[in-house]
This record gives C-alpha cells, structure tokens and sequence, in this order.
C-alpha cells in the first residue's frame, strides 16, 4: 500500500524511514512535555470559562500546584482575575472620597480602615490561587459567586468619614457585615484544604495556621458589626421627622459655609452627631494584626526552627509576579478615572495641572516597572523568605499610597471647579456637581476654598508621593538582597545613588511647605517624579558595572515586560526559599 502502510489483517500499521521515525518521536516527546505542561498549568480559580467535561461532577478536591524543587510552569491569568479586579477599580475610587472630603488624620484613620481588610482580601485569595487550584465545578464555582457578592457588598459601603461616623446610617454596620462575611469565607476555604486538598501534608498544616489568622481577622470584624449593629438600631427609634428636619438643617449650613454666604458664627446651630470610631478602629486591628502577626512569625521563627518548608507548600512565583503587576495597574487605573472625571475649566492654570498629573502617573507606571523584576528567578518572593514577607508588607503600604496620589490629582482638579463656581455665584451649578462627583455618598461639609484645604491637599499629594517612591526603593532592595545592597552602598558610586534618592524623597515629602497652590504643586512633582527616574537609570548603570547581573537590561523589553520562567534555573537550588 502507498505511504508505507501495510496490511495485515484489517489493522493498519505505519512505518517510517529513519529520519521521519526521529521527528516523528521528536513530535511525541513535545507532545508528552505539552501534555504535562497542561495539567501542570497555572489558572487561578476565580471566575473563568467553563471546559467541556466528561461528566458533570457536583465537588472536586483543591489540588496543590507544585511542590518544593519543582520547576513553575508557565501560567496565564485568565479571565476570571481580571474580573475580580474590576470590583477593586470601583472600591479605590470610593475609597478615594474617603480622602476627598476628609483630608486629615480621621480621614487617614477611616481610609486605612476601610481600604485594609479588603486589600488583604485580594493578597489571601491570590496566595491561594498561586498554591492552590479548585476544578470547574458547580459547587466552587458558586462558592466564588458568593465570594464576589460578598466583596462588592463591601465595596458598595465604602463612604466618606461624615457617613462611617454617624450612628444613625447604616454604612459601617453593613461594611463590617461584608467583611466578617469574608472572614467565614476564607476560614471555609483554608477547612476545605486541611480536610480535603490532594498534595503534601504541609498544606494541611499550613492551612491550620491560616485558620488562626482568618479567626483573628473574624473576631475583630464581628466585634465591629456587633458594636455598628447596636449604635445603628439604638439609634433608629429616633423620631423621623426630627431627623429631616436636622438633615435639611445641615444641607443648608453646608451650602453656606461652601458658598461663604455667612460666618460661621452666624450659622444655625446643627444637631450635634456623637461621632463613633470603635468600629473603624477594631476593622484597622482586624487586618493590620494579622499582617504584623505573620512578618514576626517569618522574620524570627519560620528559618529559625525549619517551619518555612513544613508549614507552607510554594507559590508559583511567575502567577504571583503577574496579578501583583495587574493590582497595580488597576490602583493606576483609579488614578487616572479621578484626574479624568472631572469638569474641564477653560483655564491656563486648570490645563496646567490636568496634563501635568496625566504625565506624572504615566512615568509612575513606568517607574513602577523599572523597579520590578521581569522573571521568577529574579524575584523577592524566589530569592528568600524574609524577602518575600518584606515584599509583601510594602505592597500594602505602596498600594495605599497610591490611591492617595490619585486622590489628591482629583482634590487639584476639583479645586478649580469649586473656584469657578463661586466665581460665577452658581449655586445649581456648584450643588449639582458636588452631587454628580460624588460617587461614595454625600460630602463631608469642607471649605474647598480655604488656604487650609489646599495645604491639606499639597500634604497629602506630598506625602503619598514620597511614600510611593521609598516604597520602590525598599522593593527594589528586596529583589536584590541587602548583601549586594550593602556591598553596592559601601562604594562611592553606592553613595552618590543613596545621596541623590534622599534628597529627591526629602524634597518631594517638602512640596507643600513652599507653596499650596494646584499647578505649582503638581509640576513640582513632575520634576520630582523625573528626578526620580534619572536616579534609578544612574543606579542601574552603577550596578550593572559592580554586579553585571541586572536582568533584562539588553533584551530591549519595556519595562513592564514579564518574561516567563518555564525552565529550571541553575542558580536555584534545591535549598531556594521562595515563598
């Protein structure tokens, strides 16, 4: 038969001459690594596509990734994290009215404890998601349903410090619900893997010390629902019609201080409202306990007594480079909705600092990913356990920072808004935006043209820049190691680098204290900002001189380019203490 085929009793056998016989086995030892490859496969377990499947299975066991020694597999990010994202885009832009209105330490104190417990939320689901995978089905993926619903109840009642403080709104009882609810979510999905998961012990065990932390975290969070709870309904018997007359009372004190129609002496009294604090206070506990708990745990008992390995299974390092790339994407994202909503005010000074904030977020992502590593091998979390924890702690701080620079780009804008308002004596006009603006609730009752609010707003620009930028350095030190850092700063070339970063932290955490006004300020950054860029290309020349080994330096990539990681690496040992 043609083709090389041969007959032999109705079956049919292939042969092939030699050179075809090696490609052909060639083509199935690909075949068998592609294979391999797919069932090793990274995909998170949130919300995807389903795949078609045999039969239909109700449950399936949460199976481990890899094991320690283990090379990562390539992993792609589906559909579903993106997905997750889009609630936090919507919760940093509520949160951003939290600092809108309330450009002070109660503001700090409310924007921390709410931004905190669902920030940690998003770190908890993606270390799982890089150590563990569910399969597609039905149960999990209602479980994940339940999980989103629960997150956007959250974010949904995130308003400004006026709305969280008053007993008589329901917002911080329902916020503190959300979370708890969380809470129970998460000490299910680490019970679910103690009793059931495929993979090693040390899954079990680690989970069973997760558990610990997700019931401190449900104590604190329970503790404020329980007190909101009671100061909400103690406080709702109170006579309704009293209430309206009390909420268009101070509608109409607000409008006046805004407007400047009256002293404030001459204003009618309001009705005193007892501020209650407790409830924000025990959410900050709730989740910034657990985040010191653990970098204690890591810093001075996980190496020390050989827990690091018995108690965790590994992450997959290249997942975990990727959704930490996209959490700072969205937060960016949030910087740039804030600067772009807003009304446009045909002045010089208005344009001024619109494009001036446009370009300086567009150099923040640049500068972000400078900093970042673009391969596993590279990276804080393979490098050493201290490294990773240390990596994790200043992605919390940087990620708050950075919701605040956003913030504080919009406080700029809306600044010349409110000025043109007045200026035109529009009272429609000013009451319809300041409506139509705010998005988390009604606003705090806040002079926007006083010398004081615009030197709130120049701190707060000055500050959170400043942290972004020390957050940066500290990565970029945790990436690299403090031996080399060390080494780097003992020489001159060191010196000069560490000179010319605290003199562009010092003056850009300075701004304010020459001047306040919006378009000064914000081109100031700029320069600060560029400043800050000249800086790390300097360093980078400097190391790459002493070390050599900057990766990715002559690949041409834009820096915010990851390159995959799918082949064992040879300065990696088998002792490698990734997270």
């Amino acid at each position: 038969m043609s083709g090389g085929e041969e007959d032999t009793g109705g079956d049919k056998t292939v042969s092939f001459a030699p050179e075809e016989e090696k490609s052909a086995k060639v083509l199935q030892q690909k075949l068998s690594m592609l294979q391999k490859e797919h069932e090793l496969q990274c995909v998170s377990n949130s919300l995807s596509f389903p795949k078609p499947v045999a039969r239909l299975v109700f449950w399936t066991r949460p199976k481990q990734r890899q094991r320690w020694g283990d090379v990562d597999s390539h992993c792609h990010i589906n559909w579903g994290d993106l997905f997750f994202d889009l609630f936090y885009v919507a919760s940093a832009l509520n949160l951003s009215y939290v600092l809108f209105y309330s450009p002070s330490a109660e503001g700090v104190l409310y924007f921390t404890g709410l931004f905190g417990p669902i920030l940690l939320e998003w770190f908890q689901t993606t270390f799982f998601d890089a150590r563990f995978v569910w399969g597609d089905d039905p149960f999990h993926r209602m479980f994940e349903i339940v999980h989103l619903c629960a997150l956007s109840f959250a974010a949904v009642h995130i308003r400004p410090v006026s709305t969280m403080t008053d007993p008589t709104q329901v917002e911080m009882f329902d916020y503190s619900l959300a979370v708890t609810g969380l809470a129970l979510l998460n000490m299910y999905r680490s019970i679910e893997v103690m009793l059931t998961v495929d993979g090693e012990d040390a899954a079990k065990r680690g989970e069973k010390r997760r558990l610990i932390d997700f019931f401190v975290q449900l104590s604190f969070y329970l503790a404020a629902a329980v007190k909101s709870g009671i100061t909400y309904y103690g406080s709702k018997s109170a006579d309704e019609n009293d209430f309206g007359n009390r909420g268009l009372e101070s509608l109409t004190n607000a409008c006046s201080r805004i407007l400047n129609l009256a002293p404030e002496r001459d204003l009618a009294a309001e009705v005193a409202v007892e501020k209650d604090h407790i409830p924000i206070i025990l959410c900050l506990c709730g989740w910034s306990s657990t985040v010191v708990f653990y970098l204690f745990r890591c810093y001075f008992f996980e190496k020390k007594f050989g827990w690091h390995k018995k108690y965790n299974v590994p992450m997959n390092i290249e997942f975990l480079i990727h959704r930490y790339g996209e959490l700072v994407m969205l937060l960016l994202g949030e910087s740039v909705l804030s600067i772009l909503i807003v009304s446009s005010i045909n002045t010089v000074e208005y344009h001024v600092t619109f494009y001036a904030a446009i370009v300086s977020i567009v150099l923040l992502q640049y500068s972000h990913y400078k900093y970042q590593p673009h391969s596993p091998r590279e990276h804080a979390c393979r490098r050493s356990l201290r490294g990773s924890v240390t990596h994790y702690a200043i992605m919390i701080v940087y990620c708050h920072a950075l919701v605040a620079v956003g913030t504080a780009y919009k406080m700029f804008l809306s600044t010349y808004e409110v000025e043109a308002s007045l200026k035109n004596n529009d009272l429609r006009h000013l009451v319809t935006t300041l409506m139509s603006r705010n998005l988390a609730g009604a606003a705090d009752k806040t002079k926007f043209t006083t010398f004081e609010h615009k030197a709130a707003t120049a701190n707060l620009f000055c500050i959170s820049m400043a942290i972004v930028w020390l957050c940066l350095e500290f990565m970029w030190i945790s990436h690299v190691g403090r031996a080399k850092y060390w080494a780097f700063v003992k020489t001159k070339q060191g010196i000069f680098c560490d000179v010319l970063r605290t003199i562009g932290v010092c003056f850009m955490g300075t701004i304010s204290y020459y001047t306040v006004e919006p378009e000064w300020v914000t081109l100031i950054g700029l320069l600060g900002i560029c400043f800050e860029i000249v800086t790390t290309v300097i360093t980078r020349y400097f190391w790459d001189k002493q070390f050599g080994d900057f990766e990715d330096d002559d690949d041409g990539h834009w820096p915010n380019v990851t390159e995959p990681d799918s082949v064992p690496n040879e300065h990696v040992d088998e002792h490698d203490d990734q997270a």
